[in-house]
Formats: C-alpha cells, structure tokens, sequence
C-alpha cells in the first residue's frame, strides 16, 4: 500500500497541472504507513491514517510547514485518493541528512564549472539506475557507461574528501539488490534510489548556489577569529531560511567581537567617549583600536566602517524576516572588517 499511495498522490497532483507539488512528493517515499485512528460514524467505521515519509531537507521544508501552499496540494492529494472511509490523520515527514563531517567536507573549494558538472553526472547516474530497474535498457548495454561515469564520479568525491554513497560497483551489483526481493515494486526502486543520491545532491546544489559568494579568506593568525570564520562560511553555505541566515549574524556578531578583543589593550587604547568598553563592547573596543593607531580626522570613515558592520550584524541577528542577500552582505562586511583590522596590526605584512 506504501507505494501506490504515494504513487497515486504524485499522479493526482500532475493530472491537477500540480507539478511542483508533485516533483517535491517523488523526492520522498513512505517511511511507514497505519490506522491510529478508528471510529463509528452510524454504521460505518471511520480509521484515521497517520503517513510518514522521509526526504531530503527540500522537502521537509515544506511539509513540515503547516502554511506551505506546496504542503497544503500535498495534503489535499492525499486526503484526495484515499477510499471514503478513510482520512489522514497525521501527515510527518522526517528528513534525510548528510553526516555532519560529510556537510562540512563539501565546503572544500571546487570551481563553480565543475561543481556543476559533478553535480549532472551524479544525477545521470541516477536515472541509468532508475532506468534499467524499471523496464529501460538491458545492463549489458549500458553497464560501461555506468563504469566509466562510476569512476569520474567516484575521483570529484574523493578529491572534496566525500565518501561516495552509492556501493555498487557495477550494474549487475545494483540488479542482485533490486531483485533479492527487498525492492519489489518499481516505486520501491525509485525510492530506493532517491534516498540514496538526494542527501548528497541536496547538499551539492546548495553548495554551487553559493560557492560565487563564499569566498576563502587566508587566515589572520588569531585562532578564534579564523575560527568564527570558517563558522560563517559554512552557515552561509547551508543557509536556507530566517533563521539560518540569523544564525550567520549572530556569528558574524561573534568574529567581530573576537576580532576586537584580540587587538584591544586597555593601557594602549583609551575610550573616545570616556566609557571603557565591556568585554562585548566590539564597537567601542574598535573605535578606540582605530583612534589611538590611526589617529586624527583621516580615520573618522575607519571607525564609521568598524561600528556599522557591528550595528550590520546585530540587526541581522534580530531580524525574524532576514533574508539570504542580507546575510551575505553580513558576512561580506565582515570579512572586510576583520582584513581591515589585520592589515591595521601587522598581521598581513610579508613575511621578512
């Protein structure tokens, strides 16, 4: 039943010219599928299903949401295709994930073009697996094609330090899976297959949507700055929705403080203001850096500079609606800063 109800719910989604919806169900399958809930209406018995699916975070995304416009086609397609004497009771969807090593082994640096093409091999893969295990070519004529790609696939993933997902070293292998009587229908493959690559894929495409704009910043020698860093860049990389790109925020407000607390000295540099700044005070802290080791006018846009992107990442913290180009820009603002301040100390000068 698993399969033909997830099946059907695709269908009706597509008949209805529903094919968003429907693109973002075929990511899924069923994870379980049983009555909780029974009662008597009259004379006829009623039984609640509660439907769990697994899927990429795409997915969950959008299922888990109550409020989703896709969520709510999703629900009513199924709600539409079950027999009248049954409703949903519970729709859940439980997400797929990398390994937290894994999703921070993709951050490795990887040009944009072959990010890309790593990322269409992969999905060709998957549909040559797909396709010979649902009535499409015979192995023995595609089996070479499956090796060689294999191979390409295997060598990008190796050099990013990624393990590969998939086992099958050859078309005959993925056959003694599929027919051992563990994946019995075609949807069952499918999904199979899905599980298998999306993790991967999901993670792969997020990261080519932003490698352009999370670039490598050669190390400024403070640990915890550098730290903070690589904590913002991977946050960036990842980040999908309001609260992902608060979190890049709340670390740039981090690195800033860092970066201020590593250059700051007390006895060295006096408060413009007369308040000394608290340990936190990253604005002050920098203000004060700048005015004693950049003294006079000139500098007056230096400490402009170092108390808006402090004000910049704050404000990016506390916004419930902050949005990827803003958290971008955060970061970018901060990285300038931290440069800025480690050109101001020495701490990019050759070395002699």
């Amino acid at each position: 039943m698993d399969d033909k109800i997830i099946n059907e719910a695709i269908q009706f989604l597509i008949d209805g010219g529903e094919q968003e919806a429907a693109d973002i169900l075929k990511m899924c399958s069923v994870e379980n599928c049983e009555v909780v809930d029974s009662w008597m209406n009259g004379s006829n018995q009623l039984d609640g299903l509660s439907i769990e699916l697994r899927g990429p975070r795409t997915a969950y995304e959008i299922l888990s949401r109550h409020d989703h416009p896709l969520g709510e086609e999703i629900l009513y397609a199924f709600s539409a295709i079950l027999p009248g004497s049954t409703y949903i009771k519970n729709l859940r969807i439980r997400a797929v994930t990398l390994p937290e090593e894994t999703r921070m082994q993709i951050n490795n640096t990887i040009p944009m073009p072959e990010l890309k093409e790593l990322i269409q091999k992969i999905e060709s893969q998957k549909g040559l697996m797909i396709a010979v295990a649902t009535g499409g070519p015979k192995i023995k004529d595609v089996n070479a094609q499956y090796n060689h790609r294999r191979f390409e696939i295997l060598q990008k993933l190796q050099d990013m330090g990624i393990d590969a997902p998939n086992p099958y070293h050859d078309l005959w292998g993925w056959y003694g899976k599929w027919s051992d009587g563990s994946l019995p229908s075609w949807q069952a493959r499918r999904n199979y297959i899905g599980t298998l690559y999306q993790p991967l894929l999901d993670a792969l495409t997020m990261k080519s949507k932003t490698t352009s704009t999370v670039q490598p910043q050669e190390p400024t020698g403070w640990a915890r700055v550098d730290r903070n860093v690589d904590k913002i860049n991977n946050a960036l990389a990842y980040a999908e929705n309001e609260e992902d790109f608060q979190t890049v925020g709340f670390l740039c407000r981090e690195a800033i403080i860092s970066l201020a607390q590593a250059v700051y000295d007390s006895t060295k540099h006096s408060s413009v203001d007369s308040i000394s700044p608290s340990n936190t005070d990253a604005a002050r802290m920098l203000e004060s850096y700048i005015a004693a080791e950049l003294a006079g006018n000139s500098n007056e846009t230096h400490r402009k500079f170092a108390k808006t992107t402090v004000q910049l990442a704050v404000g990016l913290q506390h916004k419930r609606t902050a949005s990827f180009r803003e958290a971008a820009l955060c970061a970018e603002a901060t990285r300038a800063i931290i440069n800025t301040i480690a050109i101001m100390s020495g701490q990019r000068d050759p070395e002699k």
